[in-house]
């Protein structure tokens, strides 16, 4: 009972607020006694039902009833104008409810155009239509008068929309564009708008000399609409429209101005026309702004919770590789104390389970310090400390760290490096774990029996390096991802391959660091070859270090 009570509370207030501003609307010289030059509860009654509901569209017949009834509009006709005004509002509505995406603030441009196009132009042509098809039945006005009247009863209901449908859901709603005006710039605004007004309406009272035509006459005041749209929101610049054709109605009402240059109601269409073009200009720059300061709000706020979630994802790899690393030594520990015999004799099924815990136990260490290194970079780059080097010397590092999985997998390594001397400006510690990162997948995609082929040349002031093997390569389909963080071609719960998938990644966030770049070239089923580019090293240096391999040349 009490929400039928405040339901029908809400109605009446609506049709009290429509039959006042009805009246208002009325004032000013209608065509044929009931077309305005604008109507403001088209605006009222759209914005009404956006945000009450459509329950409310009684108070819109009754309020559009007692208006024209009034003012002196048959029973027949204004029930026929009340059906057409609540039948233009509902339309409208509809139209803008069942739109994906629209802002009830106004704050998207297709919210707005859609305001435009079917709520303000299309939904009026039923309250005109209707409107004037009674009226005319009901012999208030003749057929001479028909098209006159519809067409200032369409475009005051147009008018209507797009000035109080705006200003009433802007003002309604919370915005969603940040805003942060001081109030001087508001109070600026304020005293120009008034300046301005004054200018273009009220120009032969200031003795202003009255330009070519009225749209020249209100250029000033078209500036500071702008103003307020670019910097005021949806609020401020529906606010500004409102008071600034309000001050163009009166004026023309009154015989001054730009617009009466003409009798009234010849000047109706080009004032009409005028408050129309601005309202729309106005609205869809400011929901420009609103729009593009809500994209800026959501890609911050996008950014903010994504390096949240990698800083919560780097603490846990930090964490767990840390607590990883415990147990694993334990292991270790324990696999070598078997190993040596302090327990008793091993057979040779029991050595070979221990070698094979071991290596396991390898294998894991060196997952977990991938993992490990690549938070640590992520979270803070190491700066690389380049000087000149020789890549054969790198090659030997990266062949010793591998050398029992080469063994292992009886595969072949060869070098194609035509000289010996072969330098490049780079950090040695940086190089070598490039290296061992690609022969290590060169290893591990490589079948038994397998070639790897270690190379270099100079290529001016640049040298490339290069890891070739024969395995089974990869596909086309996935070249463009795999220098992407823990990606793996196999990454099946039965994947054949192990490995975290940041060989790669680590690999080439090494070589930027050295102002280098890591590239992949692959085919399926016949191998993959890696390639390091970097500075060049200076060649007497070079030589140098050839002569005295184990002399640290400075930079």
């Amino acid at each position: 009972m009490d929400n039928r009570l405040r339901q029908a509370g809400v109605t009446l207030a609506l049709a009290a607020v429509y039959f006042l501003a009805a009246r208002i609307g009325l004032v000013f010289h209608p065509v044929s006694g009931f077309a305005t030059l604008i109507w403001p509860p088209a605006g009222i009654a759209l914005a009404a039902i956006l945000l009450l509901g459509r329950h409310v569209a009684p108070g819109i017949f009754l309020g559009a009833f007692a208006a024209n009834w009034v003012s002196g509009a048959g029973v027949l006709a204004a029930i026929g104008i009340g059906l057409g005004n609540t039948g233009e509002a509902l339309v409208g509505a509809v139209v803008l409810q069942r739109m994906p995406g629209f802002s009830i603030t106004l704050e998207r441009v297709s919210s707005v155009v859609v305001l435009i196009v079917w709520s303000a132009v299309a939904s009026t042509l039923i309250a005109a239509t209707a409107g004037v098809m009674s009226l005319h039945l009901a012999g208030h006005i003749g057929a001479a008068r028909i098209f006159e009247t519809w067409r200032a009863w369409w475009i005051g209901d147009m008018v209507g929309v797009m000035l109080f449908a705006p200003l009433v859901l802007a003002w309604a709603n919370r915005r969603c564009a940040p805003l942060a005006v001081h109030w001087l710039e508001t109070a600026a605004l304020v005293a120009s708008l008034a300046i301005a007004c004054g200018v273009a309406f009220f120009n032969e009272l200031l003795r202003i000399p009255q330009l070519t035509t009225p749209f020249h006459q209100a250029d000033p005041l078209v500036a500071i609409l702008l103003w307020a749209a670019l910097r005021f929101g949806q609020r401020g610049v529906t606010t500004a429209v409102l008071c600034a054709s309000t001050v163009a109605v009166i004026s023309a009402a009154m015989g001054l101005g730009p617009f009466t240059t003409l009798a009234f109601n010849d000047a109706l269409l080009p004032l009409q026309m005028f408050i129309a073009i601005v309202a729309a200009t106005c609205l869809i720059i400011s929901a420009t702004i609103a729009e593009r300061q809500i994209a800026n709000l959501e890609a911050h706020e996008s950014s903010r919770v994504a390096e949240q979630a990698n800083s919560a994802k780097t603490q846990f790899l930090r964490v767990m590789s840390h607590e990883l690393r415990t147990p694993l030594n334990a292991i270790a520990g324990y696999a070598e104390i078997l190993e040596s015999g302090v327990h008793g004799p091993l057979n040779e099924k029991q050595i070979a389970s221990v070698k094979r815990i071991q290596q396991n136990e390898k294998d894991l260490l060196g997952i977990i310090n991938e993992v490990l290194g690549f938070v640590e970079a992520e979270k803070s780059p190491v700066e690389a400390e380049c000087h000149d080097m020789r890549v054969a010397d790198a090659f030997d590092v990266a062949e010793r760290m591998l050398a029992a999985a080469v063994e292992r997998k009886r595969l072949v390594v060869e070098r194609e490096l035509a000289d010996p001397r072969l330098g490049a400006y780079a950090d040695p510690k940086m190089l070598e774990q490039i290296l061992a990162a690609l022969v290590s997948n060169a290893v591990k995609y490589t079948g038994e029996g397998g070639t790897i082929t270690l190379g270099a040349e100079r290529d001016d002031d640049k040298v490339c390096i290069w890891v070739r093997d024969t395995g089974i390569g990869i596909k086309k389909e996935e070249m463009t991802r795999v220098f992407e963080p823990f990606f793996q071609a196999d990454s099946g719960t039965t994947r054949q391959y192990s490995g975290v998938g940041l060989g790669l990644t680590i690999a080439r966030d090494l070589a930027r660091r050295m102002h280098g770049e890591v590239t992949l070239t692959s085919k399926e089923g016949k191998g993959t070859s890696a390639m390091v580019v970097l500075p060049a090293a200076s060649l007497k240096r070079v030589e140098v270090l050839a002569q005295h391999p184990a002399q640290e040349v400075a930079a």
